[in-house]
């Protein structure tokens, strides 16, 4: 998009002030036209808008994110022991072994087939389930007549079993499981709250580097107003040394003070250039992306240490990740001391055992428990003596739940110390920005009278110099209580658990 200008021609030797005025506007208004896209683009910002970016950018997060997906992964590991095991084998075999008997068969075939299946619950027992069909041929020396020969050649068995067992003892309710299912769900669960945790840190980082930019960006428009104060003072001096009311030596503080005011100036958009750069690279985007802000901080309700701490227990994701750490542990301190138990398991046993000379009647026959059948009932026991791995094992799972006690209570008083701090900070700062923006109005009083005697001759102008450094002392003064003010209240709501709905309600609002 272009603009275009039309200038009109003065026919002239020499260019008349009015023609020079006018050129200069041109030039300005050229100027300012092409600054002006970069003002437009600039994105305008609040609080809210910064911490929803900063955290949907963070690779951080996405990284944890990765962490609670493997977590998931091990609670499926998990359930994976109660499923099903099946297996089977088919092979052939051929022996040749010498023998000392003449009636003894000099070579054996063999085939066989087996396969099994095994059925873990998640009460501790196990069924299991085998089959084996074998097929064996016994050949003699030609000097064996057929009636000293093993009969029926070959022999076919068929044997089926159903084995059920069941832990009375150690293994009863499936401990291994259990506590193993609840110790990866407690992990799974403080993964995805440490994610809040980062995000907690994040919201730290977006906080300080926030008020970094709103005070740099107010510094600059302070800088400004004392620039042009200054610039002010030095024509109304330029017009009365003209008339000879004051001297040269005036005007050149004035000078000073205009040249130091605009040091002031330069420093503060270099400050406020490297907090935007600061803030654009906390939302993951280019460095030199301009940014814009309205600040505003949200109010929270001012309450007893001992009520904010209460809430804040309830709702800051690291006494939430030390609750499901202490569940994790705890689970394992019980796998610790189930695995230590003696094992007592009965086991009931029913199957066929068919054997014949025909491989379809051997083959049949074997699901038949009626003539060829076998029943079986036992008692299993083994134990270890010393038990001494097992006693370690419970001794590491009692401390990693003593240090998750002691890390919580550190967490609540290194809780409680920044909450008594920041109330405290909050109350001062609260009266401090009423006192300082009083002192505020003063100054101006102050200084605007005293810029009318020096007009009327009444006053030096050293007096002028130091009464507006007194107003910028102030503004300056007042502009850091109103930013710290801001910057606590973030703190303090982020400290009870209370940022994230403060800043939904506050973008809503506004």
């Amino acid at each position: 998009m272009f603009a275009s200008f039309h200038v009109p021609v003065v026919v002239a030797h020499k260019e008349t002030r009015r023609y020079r005025i006018l050129k200069k506007q041109i030039v300005y208004g050229i100027t300012l036209f092409l600054l002006l896209p970069a003002h437009v683009q600039a994105q305008s910002l609040q609080f809210s808008d910064v911490l929803r970016a900063a955290i949907g950018q963070s690779p951080d997060l996405q990284a944890s994110a990765l962490q609670v997906k493997m977590h998931q992964a091990e609670g499926m590991q998990v359930d994976g022991a109660l499923d099903m095991r099946y297996g089977g084998s088919v092979g052939l075999s051929n022996e040749a072994a010498p023998t000392t008997s003449p009636f003894a068969p000099t070579e054996t075939n063999a085939a066989f087939v087996s396969g099994q299946i095994v059925q873990p619950f998640a009460d501790g027992s196990t069924l299991t389930g085998t089959l084996k069909y074998n097929r064996t041929g016994l050949i003699y020396p030609s000097s064996v007549i057929p009636a000293f020969q093993s009969s029926p050649n070959p022999l076919y068995q068929h044997q089926i079993d159903l084995i059920y067992r069941y832990p009375l003892a150690a293994g009863s309710g499936n401990p291994s499981y259990t506590y193993q299912k609840e110790a990866s769900t407690g992990d799974e669960k403080a993964a995805v709250l440490r994610i809040a945790l980062l995000q907690e840190q994040i919201a730290t980082q977006a906080i300080a580097l926030y008020a970094q930019f709103v005070l740099n960006d107010l510094s600059v428009k302070l800088s400004q107003d004392a620039v042009l104060r200054a610039k002010q003072l030095l024509s109304n001096q330029k017009k009365r040394e003209n008339f000879g009311l004051v001297e040269k030596e005036d005007r050149y503080q004035t000078e000073a003070l205009l040249a130091a005011r605009k040091l002031q100036l330069a420093q503060a958009k270099a400050g406020e250039q490297a907090a935007q750069t600061a803030l654009n690279r906390l939302m993951v985007q280019d460095a030199d992306t301009p940014l814009s802000v309205t600040f505003s901080s949200p109010e929270v309700q001012l309450r007893s240490v001992a009520e904010l701490l209460e809430q804040a227990e309830k709702k800051r994701p690291v006494f939430k990740v030390l609750d499901a750490q202490y569940q994790a542990a705890q689970s394992r301190l019980d796998l610790a001391k189930s695995a230590g138990d003696y094992q007592l398991d009965v086991v009931g046993q029913i199957g066929t055992r068919a054997l014949d000379g025909s491989g379809g009647t051997a083959f049949f026959n074997g699901f038949n428990p009626i003539n060829d059948r076998y029943i079986g009932v036992s008692l299993e026991f083994s134990d270890v003596l010393g038990k001494r791995a097992n006693q370690a094992a419970v001794q590491k799972s009692l401390l990693a739940l003593e240090s998750i006690t002691i890390e919580r209570r550190k967490a609540r008083q290194d809780l409680e110390t920044e909450v008594a701090k920041l109330v405290d900070t909050l109350r001062s700062s609260q009266i401090t920005l009423r006192a300082s923006q009083a002192q505020v109005q003063a100054e101006k009083k102050k200084y605007r009278s005293q810029v009318a005697r020096y007009q009327k001759g009444r006053a030096p102008i050293s007096v002028i110099i130091q009464f507006e450094g007194d107003l910028r002392a102030a503004e300056l003064r007042y502009l850091i209580q109103k930013v710290n003010l801001g910057v606590t209240n973030y703190q303090l709501a982020l400290a009870i658990g209370e940022l994230d709905a403060l800043t939904h309600q506050q973008g809503a609002s506004q």
